[in-house]
């Protein structure tokens, strides 16, 4: 999976004025989340009313950094991901803002809620990824035999329980399954 470096360059809003810690509550994260949102929204002249979102923690989600909930093409939430802000700070969590109110711009100016060219090109210009790092440690890998591709699994799937009804996409080889016992909870991909 690509991953954009660039929530690693400086925004024109400063991420570090808003920076808490893992000690604050669920409540403050989300006023301090709305707050950045907002001064996003106007130096970069984005079409979101972050006012008329709702804003979300979710503790369950491990792979994803933050989503964008919407309903016919109409943006009505966001969702952070705790695990993500403690495990990766402010600024990572900053960048997950910046790369949600892009779903929302675009979903609002072009009903476009994919990773594609506009995306791309707003992604850079707010200096924030289009893909986030994985930030919690999957439960398994699923290896290819023949050309050592490697899946992330997070749940007891049926490729999990079940790999050999299962053939590698990129060189059609047979999978094994590994529980992942990396010494610190990832292992090297």
């Amino acid at each position: 999976m690509p991953v954009s470096r660039d929530s690693d360059r400086p925004t024109r809003v400063d991420v570090d004025w808003y920076s808490l810690d893992e000690t604050c509550s669920h409540e403050e994260f989300l006023a301090v989340a709305r707050v950045y949102a907002r001064e996003v929204v106007a130096e970069y002249d984005l079409s979101a009313s972050v006012s008329d979102l709702d804003w979300e923690v979710s503790t369950r989600a491990k792979r994803r950094a933050g989503a964008v909930k919407y309903r016919d093409g109409d943006p009505e939430m966001v969702v952070l991901t705790w695990a993500h802000f403690e495990r990766q700070g402010w600024a990572a969590t900053a960048a997950t803002i910046r790369h949600e109110l892009v779903h929302v711009h675009l979903l609002n100016e072009h009903g476009d809620a994919s990773h594609g060219d506009r995306f791309h090109d707003l992604a850079e210009r707010l200096h924030t990824h289009v893909h986030c790092d994985r930030f919690v440690p999957p439960e398994w890998w699923v290896v290819c035999t023949d050309c050592g591709a490697r899946l992330a699994r997070y749940r007891r799937s049926e490729l999990v329980t079940d790999p050999d009804q299962y053939r590698c996409g990129d060189c059609g080889g047979a999978f094994r399954v590994e529980r992942n016992d990396g010494a610190d909870g990832t292992r090297d991909e």
